[in-house]
């Protein structure tokens, strides 16, 4: 199944690049400033350049993930915990596509590769979902659709005259 959808959009073949941001230099950065504050800054560079990917049309979604050894012993936050970057770009790339490097120039590439259709990586086809599902839900917002979860609904958006929140 999922191969012949990935075969539909010609996406036997993609290219994968992961993104972190580019951390500052500890020693440079305003010891003011918490960890918390500045953890908050890099999660911030990391989704302005997903929505300046998704305005471009780029294919790209952003996940939660591990970098590092986890330690249990830090309970449920983690602090090694970042928000990571994807960009998918279909066929052989070796290197970020010109167009969407104003997007990522305040990133770095932590790690890059090829996948091939069904693919052999839980993490990258859970991404790459991620980044179609993410896609579609662009293209039909025009169309009246909104996505809940992984199912897509038509509806009817209220009118100018129509408050969408009266009780009729």
């Amino acid at each position: 199944m999922w191969t012949n959808i990935f075969k539909i959009g010609e996406l036997q073949t993609v290219s994968w690049f992961q993104f972190l941001p580019i951390e500052p230099d500890s020693s440079t950065a305003s010891e003011r400033s918490s960890k918390a504050e500045q953890k908050d800054a890099l999660n911030n560079i990391v989704l302005s350049s997903y929505l300046h990917l998704q305005s471009e049309g780029f294919l790209s979604t952003w996940m939660n993930s591990f970098v590092g050894p986890w330690d249990p012993s830090q309970g449920e936050h983690n602090p090694d915990e970042k928000i990571k970057l994807w960009l998918f770009l279909p066929g052989r790339h070796s290197v970020v596509s010109e167009m969407a490097q104003p997007a990522v120039n305040k990133l770095r590439v932590v790690s890059n590769g090829l996948w091939v259709a069904p693919g052999n990586s839980e993490e990258i086809a859970a991404a790459l979902s991620q980044a179609l599902r993410n896609s579609l839900e662009r293209s039909l917002r025009g169309l009246s659709y909104a996505r809940f979860g992984d199912v897509f609904t038509k509806y009817n958006p209220p009118t100018r005259l129509q408050n969408s929140f009266s009780l009729q």
